[in-house]
């Protein structure tokens, strides 16, 4: 009996050390046990409370870092100096009156799904989230979920953006603004139904390639700006807006567009200036229209200035555009040559044959020689309608005399066949006179034919 009580004891002890090992000596330490294998979290004593604000500092520590749940009342939570830092699922799901989220300073920070979402009774003001100078690994889908207010990512870095990782009340308009970011790598449906006041993306560049529907069924209340960015291809319909109020494009580099990369309908006049468009689709630009709502009967501008586009193997073709505009076309470089054999010889006046250069051919340049400068190589550009009154109309040139020696030589072929036919008719006719012309007579017998003429005997015509 006591030999049992003794092991009764035993397992009550172990069980108590177990108890206080996992409970009572972590809150004494002040840190929190995850199950994470290689992950420790953030101690609570990192994350502290100051003036209504959580300030959480990683201080550099060089290990992987979770951030742990927090549970209060405060306006801002700010996240700086990590290393390594993940935040998982509902992390934000227990604090109160939350309105910005500020991350500075902090690398490979994974955010998972709903890790910055806060419930729909925490704050009745939307989310403010800023994220400066960090490198951001993975933006799950549906990590950044519910009532947003305005995101800006300035001086950063992401790797991965998944689809629906952006899912933002409608209710609210998002300001979205991006400036100095790289980003490796973006799926499809990144941003899809979003009601968006303003976007403005400035000095960024897409390492790999924009697959369609990037952003998907978006309206814009605001603006649209697009400036200084470097593009890898970027696929049909990478940008879809339902509604735009004023698109500009202007100062990017793509290095190819797929077909109608953008789908915009606007409700002002769209500017495309100062762009470079590698590998070019002629319809290209043919999905920006004019939105339903734009009541005017004045037709809006589209303002086409200062362009650079290429197209694919030297295969030069018109660029379309939505009839609904008017069309401004100022400075459009085509690198490319001009191929005379779109020109129509057959007009009194040398013109394209297509109706956009035609109508434009003041004001679109095609490649010429490079020329190479202290500054290095350099394409030059001469206006179309030079080209086609100085170099187009040598090729017409070389035409017509073509077209001269080929009717020369046709003329003279048929001289000689009529020449030789007419021979042949004379010899054909001397051969039958010969056949009907009786032979010759004799000496003696033309001597008794006279001598019967003179007698008056016999009357004939020889």
């Amino acid at each position: 009996m006591s030999k049992l009580k003794r092991n009764w004891k035993n397992v009550l002890n172990q069980s108590l050390w177990i108890i206080y090992t996992l409970l009572v000596l972590p809150i004494s330490t002040g840190a929190q046990i995850w199950p994470h294998d290689n992950s420790v979290t953030i101690s609570p004593s990192i994350c502290i409370s100051y003036e209504a604000q959580f300030i959480c500092d990683c201080k550099m520590v060089n290990e992987h870092l979770v951030l742990p749940h927090l549970i209060g009342s405060a306006y801002q939570l700010e996240i700086r100096n990590c290393q390594s830092l993940t935040i998982e699922s509902n992390a934000l799901q227990e604090t109160q009156h939350l309105h910005k989220i500020i991350f500075k300073n902090v690398e490979n920070l994974v955010l998972s799904q709903h890790s910055l979402t806060l419930p729909d009774y925490s704050s009745s003001t939307p989310l403010i989230l800023s994220f400066e100078k960090v490198k951001i690994k993975l933006i799950d889908s549906l990590a950044i979920n519910g009532q947003i207010e305005e995101i800006t990512i300035v001086d950063s870095y992401i790797e991965s953006i998944r689809p629906f990782a952006f899912n933002i009340l409608k209710n609210n308009a998002l300001r979205l603004t991006m400036d100095r970011v790289q980003i490796k790598r973006i799926e499809p449906q990144a941003f899809k139904k979003l009601v968006v006041e303003k976007i403005d993306i400035q000095n960024c560049e897409f390492l790999t390639n924009v697959p369609s529907k990037t952003f998907y069924d978006i309206e814009v209340s605001d603006s649209l700006l697009l400036s200084n960015v470097r593009f890898k291809t970027v696929h049909t319909k990478a940008f879809s807006f339902k509604m735009i109020s004023k698109l500009t494009i202007a100062n990017n580099y793509f290095e190819a567009v797929d077909a109608e990369w953008l789908e915009a309908f606007v409700k002002k006049s769209p500017l495309l200036r100062d762009n470079q468009f590698g590998n070019t689709s002629e319809i290209a630009f043919k999905g920006i229209k004019v939105h339903r709502d734009y009541g005017s009967s004045e037709k809006l501008e589209l303002r086409f200035s200062n362009n650079t586009i290429h197209f694919p193997r030297d295969n030069v073709q018109p660029l379309e555009f939505s009839k609904e505009f008017t069309l401004n076309v100022k400075q459009l470089n085509m690198d490319n040559p001009y191929p005379c054999t779109d020109i129509d010889y057959n007009s009194q006046i040398l013109r394209p044959k297509s109706e956009f250069y035609n109508h434009y051919q003041h004001n679109v340049y095609f490649r010429q020689d490079a020329t190479t400068t202290s500054q290095g190589t350099r394409a030059t550009y001469k206006p179309l309608n030079e080209i086609i009154n100085n170099d187009c109309s040598k090729h017409s040139y070389w035409i017509y005399i073509i077209i001269g020696v080929v009717v020369l030589l046709i003329l003279i072929a048929l001289i000689v066949v009529i020449a030789c036919w007419l021979a042949a008719k004379k010899r054909k006719a001397k051969r039958k006179m010969d056949i009907i012309q009786p032979e010759p007579r004799t000496y003696k017998e033309t001597q008794i034919v006279y001598q019967i003429e003179n007698a008056g005997l016999l009357k004939t015509d020889f």
